[in-house]
């Protein structure tokens, strides 16, 4: 009967570990939810070109993902050309 007592016992914790830990993730996933939500709101604030712009920009880049890995380096160096043409 002991041993019966014991194992209770030691599923009890457990199931209190676990509870601990599902209530952890909960947060945490809000926490990076929230953050998402926030992201969301700021591209749906530029408006609905930048939103169909960026779904068309990512059906690209998954379809020709090679030859934008050749093109990266171009692309971010005339990014920057541009941006220090902003600051002058």
């Amino acid at each position: 009967m002991k041993e019966l007592a014991e194992r209770r016992h030691m599923l009890v914790v457990e199931a209190e570990i676990h509870r601990s830990l599902i209530v952890l993730e909960r947060e945490s996933l809000r926490t990076r939810l929230a953050g998402l939500q926030a992201a969301r709101q700021r591209v749906t604030a530029g408006g609905p070109l930048l939103v169909a712009g960026s779904a068309i920009a990512g059906l690209l880049t998954f379809r020709h993902w090679r030859k934008l890995l050749h093109w990266a380096p171009t692309a971010l160096t005339a990014l920057r050309w541009v941006q220090s043409l902003k600051g002058r």
